[in-house]
């Protein structure tokens, strides 16, 4: 009961401090029209339209340098994760190469080493990867650690697509002109991939 008291006196004393700032601020507001209002009435066309025009030079100037520094902010803050991506990014293709290189030479593949590269390269990732990045990682190792795989080619399509979400951090696209299908990106490690996967 007694906190209940106390916060019913907060309230109301919160409630006035906002009637009194708020009645305040109105008549502060009234006082400025009203001022506008007379010197308006007493001073001279030109000089008011003088004043005006240098009232919007000084806001459209003010207006003009936030602007320019919210684009500063994005395109630095822009470069500094595409220099911090750039190592861990291309962790990811010396791996793929790795990998589908030994596979090709069908080698043992190392089972430490493939965890130790996996591991390297997650931390990097969860510090300076993009989100698509990241989902498209959860997703391959979802598939590649599967124990019973439906498709071996999952694994590799998945792959692929992280592939196409890194270039696409570092500014290719790949829904335009001359945009890179499903594949392509493969058929740079294994070849007649299209008739493999038919």
């Amino acid at each position: 009961m007694f906190w209940f008291i106390i916060i019913i006196i907060l309230l109301i004393v919160i409630f006035g401090v906002i009637s009194y700032l708020f009645t305040e601020l109105c008549q502060k507001i009234n006082s400025f029209i009203s001022y506008l209002k007379h010197f308006a009435q007493k001073t001279d066309t030109v000089i008011i339209v003088a004043i005006i025009t240098g009232g919007v030079s000084i806001i459209g100037v003010v207006i003009s340098s936030i602007v320019s520094k919210i684009f500063e902010y994005k395109f630095n803050v822009k470069k500094f994760l595409y220099e911090k991506r750039e190592a861990p990014y291309q962790q990811y293709i010396n791996m793929v190469f790795k990998i589908l290189e030994q596979v090709q030479n069908q080698n043992d593949f190392n089972q430490e080493e493939s965890q130790k590269l996996i591991s390297d390269f997650s931390k990097e990732l969860i510090l300076w990867g993009s989100n698509d990045v990241i989902r498209k990682w959860l997703n391959y190792r979802k598939i590649a650690f599967d124990n019973q795989p439906s498709d071996n080619f999952a694994i590799l399509y998945a792959m692929e697509e992280i592939i196409f979400a890194i270039r696409k951090d570092f500014g290719h696209q790949k829904y335009f002109f001359g945009k890179l299908k499903k594949n392509d990106i493969l058929s740079i490690f294994i070849n007649d991939i299209n008739k493999q996967t038919k």
